[in-house]
């Protein structure tokens, strides 16, 4: 009888595959739309936050 595929003992490349997949996506840089992400604004992050309260809160202005 066979085992499971999922029973099966993994690869010992497999872990150093993915290192190294890592470690060259580090040595790349940050990708340029996570940079225009993290340079947005956040002035009206407040504001928001405190209108979703009130929505959820079932307030009226």
């Amino acid at each position: 009888m066979s085992r499971h595929i999922i029973d099966h003992a993994r690869s010992t490349s497999e872990g150093a595959r993915l290192k190294r997949f890592l470690d060259l996506q580090r040595k790349e840089g940050i990708h340029p739309a996570v940079q225009e992400l993290s340079q947005r604004s956040h002035e009206n992050s407040g504001a928001r936050i405190t209108q979703y309260v009130r929505i959820e809160r079932h307030e009226e202005t």
